[in-house]
């Protein structure tokens, strides 16, 4: 299996998830880093740092990573060279109706492919909440995003014995009752389980529902303390009468540079203009591996 090599325009804290989903993915390889100044990274010598894309060899096509504002104009010259593109720009609506546009009538005149919007939020949960919608059509979505830090309760659980840290978040479920989520750090000797019974009888704990977690780093979680809930309900009386519900917490920058390189997959098999996530049949995103997926989940 040819790999798809991959360009990577600026980086950033996206522009390094990206090299790192590259390293670890087996269908695609790093071309190289583009950036405004050269400077050495933590990849290694082998990874080319360059401050033109024409300085690469053999790029498939190229993850754009750079701030909102100059996304349109990064990919018009990547375009305008004849060089598919993915890029995550965060617009919704009208403003993404219009940055597509203006995307597509440059990669229709270049005769190459790009796709927008691929990243968190448009992007990966744009297809989930489309999906949803698929399955109730009659009725509305409702998508909470980003738990709330309690500093209170926070410390109040670094006060229990044996926890080295700790971090709440509050999760307020769409006309459900109030969860709270604790991560705790542990000591060395400590007993997880009294742990979590002494943080769940704690008076602070006691007036909502109280989900204890011990995870190895708080600092790391810290980084990336993203979550979401989305939830459609169906339209009472309608045939199914559904309601589906998605609960999630994730790295949002990490899920922003996965949906970017599952997107970069689908590029060879499109014709010449731009497409959003919601444009792509879902068996281009498996790139060469779509036949053992269809298997798999079929």
């Amino acid at each position: 299996m040819k790999k798809m090599r991959l360009a990577i325009i600026g980086l950033g804290r996206l522009g390094h998830k990206c090299v790192e989903s590259i390293f670890a993915d087996q269908a695609t390889a790093l071309a190289g880093i583009v950036q405004r100044t050269v400077t050495s990274t933590s990849f290694g010598k082998d990874v080319p740092v360059v401050t033109h894309i024409s300085e690469l060899k053999e790029v498939d096509a190229a993850l754009i990573c750079v701030p909102p504002d100059a996304a349109l104009g990064v990919a018009t010259g990547l375009l305008q060279s004849r060089i598919p593109v993915v890029e995550c720009a965060r617009f919704h609506g009208e403003d993404f109706l219009r940055h597509k546009s203006e995307i597509h009538r440059v990669a229709l005149h270049r005769k190459v492919p790009a796709i927008v919007g691929a990243g968190c939020d448009p992007g990966a949960l744009s297809m989930i909440r489309g999906y949803f919608e698929l399955l109730a059509p009659h009725g509305h979505t409702e998508t909470c995003l980003h738990t709330g830090l309690s500093m209170h309760h926070s410390l109040a659980a670094e006060g229990i014995k044996g926890v080295k840290k700790a971090l709440a978040t509050e999760l307020k479920p769409i006309g459900g009752i109030v969860q709270r989520y604790v991560y705790i750090e542990l000591e060395p000797e400590a007993d997880a389980a009294e742990v979590e019974r002494l943080i769940a009888n704690d008076p602070l704990f006691l007036d909502e529902q109280t989900l204890v977690f011990p995870v190895p780093s708080i600092a790391a979680l810290e980084e990336t303390n993203r979550g979401v809930l989305i939830e459609r309900h169906g339209k009472p009386g309608d045939v199914s009468h559904s309601s589906l519900l998605l609960e999630a917490r994730f790295d949002e920058v990490g899920l922003a540079a996965r949906m970017m390189l599952t997107a970069a997959q689908s590029l060879p098999a499109l014709q010449a203009g731009a497409y959003s996530l919601l444009d792509l049949p879902l068996r281009t995103l498996w790139g060469q591996q779509s036949q053992s997926r269809e298997k798999e989940w079929i």
